[in-house]
């Protein structure tokens, strides 16, 4: 069974990951004897254990219980300073006392046979961004850094091409462009977690790939590794309004983070374990989005694949990415003097 990480091991494997730059890896002349004082030895039985073992749901329940208090802390510390400066009878303070009580972490595991995956219209997209920002408020994403787990670039219809694309784009929808949100691909081979030193992430059984905060040294290895530039380094801790906290947490996904580690989209793990779909897709305008279990023959997602096809980004990297694109049957807007006509090509 996997172990937590300690305190002073954590921050032990951050420094030596800091001091060789995340990129280098360094060499240095010891004496063996010493060494061997300092070294335990292992048995393959142990290494492989670890290895290949998922954390028992009874040691992911109890870190879960732990970091709900721990949560319920920190929101009520900062919802008696709102309090203090608002008073205790005003909505602000209210609210904030409302959302700390709420707060429950959960360690919902993933169910047996269940192959999440997502698909994205790219007909229907309109470049609207209320994904990325529905996302945010969601995952208790820090509101000053600029983090996003879900980046939305603008590409002219006619060249498809990702390079030079604009993310920054002021006005949408434009017409002859289509709009590409991009995530976490949540791929069937991940390297992400391929170069994890700590095992820190690593993709469950139903198909999220997650990144435990609790273990995660701030290395950025897998930053480096993800083809899809997916994820996030959070530079300091989160900073989110205790009125704004969304209180139903689960421990590999939107609970707050600690600083220096990283983040990424979990599909709203909070949501789709207990059988609801990630906050892009419920706030989605047009309906772009569909998500659901590939292994189930009637789910959204395998009627779009099975009717309209789909494409996936880079798959020369061989990831086998289950973020999914097809063209739908309507175009959002109508091409150029066809407004009568969409969904002709």
């Amino acid at each position: 069974m996997k172990t937590r990480v300690d305190e002073t091991r954590r921050n032990l494997l951050k420094a030596a990951a800091v001091a060789g730059g995340a990129s280098l890896i360094s060499f240095v002349a010891v004496d063996k004897n010493k060494l061997r004082a300092v070294l335990s030895p292992v048995s393959l039985d142990e290494v492989v254990g670890e290895a290949e073992a998922a954390e028992a749901p009874s040691e992911l329940e109890r870190r879960a219980a732990q970091k709900t208090e721990e949560m319920k802390r920190i929101c009520n510390a900062e919802a008696d300073k709102l309090c203090a400066a608002k008073g205790e009878d005003s909505p602000e303070c209210r609210e904030a006392r409302r959302r700390c009580e709420m707060i429950k972490v959960k360690a919902t595991p993933a169910k047996p046979g269940v192959r999440f995956a997502m698909a994205l219209d790219i007909n229907k997209c309109i470049g609207c961004r209320r994904c990325a920002y529905a996302c945010v408020m969601e995952n208790n994403t820090d509101r000053e850094m600029g983090i996003e787990w879900i980046k939305v670039v603008s590409v002219p219809r006619e060249e498809l091409e990702i390079l030079n694309t604009d993310w920054k784009y002021k006005e949408a929808p434009e017409k002859e462009m289509v709009y590409i949100p991009m995530a976490c691909m949540h791929c069937e081979d991940p390297p992400c977690t391929m170069v994890c030193p700590v095992a820190a992430t690593f993709k469950e059984p139903d198909g999220i790939v997650v990144v435990d905060y609790d273990r995660c040294i701030g290395c950025r290895y897998c930053i480096t590794a993800c083809p899809y530039g997916a994820r996030r380094f959070n530079w300091r801790k989160p900073k989110v309004l205790v009125t704004e906290l969304n209180p139903n947490m689960h421990i590999l996904g939107n609970v707050i983070r600690q600083p220096h580690v990283v983040e990424k989209c979990t599909w709203c793990i909070q949501r789709t374990r207990d059988g609801g779909v990630p906050a892009c897709v419920e706030v989605c305008p047009v309906g772009a989005r569909v998500f659901g279990d590939l292994n189930d023959p009637s789910s959204p997602i395998r009627r779009v694949l099975e009717e309209y096809g789909a494409f996936v980004l880079k798959p020369e990297a061989g990831t086998k990415p289950r973020f999914f694109y097809y063209f739908g049957p309507a175009r959002t807007p109508p091409a150029e003097g066809k407004e009568g006509e969409a969904g002709k090509e």
